[in-house]
């Protein structure tokens, strides 16, 4: 009998894939498990469109530049000279001028404040000695970042102890220009809340009009009497008012909130930070703390650089 031929492995048979040298290709790669690590310290923001976030941020900016300007001729030239005699006319006069300074200077220099990282010397852009599992990566930068930085979509980079990127000055608020943020949000609140009383003392006088009244069908049809829109012009502008008081001071308190806390806004529950509310304040008000208030042009150097945190368990 001729010999049976010998029986061929299966799986000689197909086609062998060529093996990756696994172990060689893992030695050729740098060693940066620091640098991505599987699960971020901290959480990243919130991702937006960038025309929705351009356009509200030109109209809240906007929003600024007018009503400002505006609640400050209504009460000083219009409202008050009707009111208060010489003396209290002048005297409001200057806190109102102080007041609107505050809110513009404050808001310029939370514009031209940076907190990016970018804003740090070369030497601090790398981890110091045992802090490197800390940083972390940025791919949309490409480089490292220190605790409590995140990377913004808008400004298109990393900033510093990032809180948010604020629509009304049109840039992120952190690290170096949060200071200027809460003094402006609080001012915004003062203002309005001085203009509030001002109008609904003058409104008083003259007579609210509610909306429904101003926008019924016969002043719609026939036009509204010349006393009822001018009741109706000032009444609206007590309505608009309100709203200018309540918006701002609830960005401050919630602000202040924070600092107490020592805490961002997409990082709430993280206390590790928080040294008391005396050195929290000092990490955001500088050395001169709240006599920061009195004018954004006042020099009030920060304790630190915004990249090495100290923590309740360091102290």
């Amino acid at each position: 009998m001729p010999p049976e031929p010998p029986l061929q492995d299966k799986d000689n048979s197909k086609p062998q894939k060529p093996v990756k040298d696994v172990d060689n290709q893992k030695s050729q790669e740098p060693v940066l498990d620091y640098l991505n690590p599987q699960e971020p310290i901290n959480k990243p923001p919130i991702k937006a469109s960038k025309p929705t976030m351009a356009c509200s941020q030109i109209l809240y900016i906007m929003i600024i530049i007018v009503l400002t300007p505006f609640f400050y001729v209504d009460v000083v030239f219009y409202v008050t000279p009707q009111l208060l005699g010489p003396i209290g006319f002048t005297l409001n006069a200057i806190v109102c001028t102080w007041i609107s300074y505050n809110i513009l200077g404050n808001m310029w220099a939370c514009y031209r404040k940076t907190s990016s990282v970018d804003s740090l010397p070369l030497e601090l852009l790398k981890p110091a000695e045992g802090e490197e599992h800390l940083w972390r990566y940025c791919k949309e930068c490409q480089r490292l970042m220190p605790p409590r930085s995140w990377h913004c979509k808008i400004c298109n980079c990393c900033i510093l102890k990032r809180d948010h990127h604020c629509n009304f000055t049109g840039n992120c608020i952190g690290h170096n220009n949060q200071r200027y943020f809460i003094w402006l949000t609080f001012y915004m609140g003062l203002g309005s809340s001085l203009a509030l009383v001002y109008n609904f003392i003058f409104v008083w006088r003259h007579g609210f009009v509610l909306v429904n009244e101003l926008f019924s069908m016969a002043a719609l049809q026939n036009g509204p009497e010349p006393d009822l829109a001018f009741r109706g012009a000032i009444s609206m502008v007590v309505y608009g008012n309100i709203v200018c008081v309540i918006f701002p001071f609830v960005m401050f308190f919630s602000a202040v909130s924070m600092v107490r806390r020592n805490t961002v806004m997409f990082d709430t529950s993280n206390r590790e930070y928080d040294m008391g509310w005396w050195r929290n304040f000092s990490q955001v008000l500088g050395k001169l703390q709240f006599w920061t208030c009195l004018s954004p042009a006042i020099k009030s150097p920060l304790p630190h650089d915004g990249a090495q945190w100290k923590t309740k368990d360091k102290e």
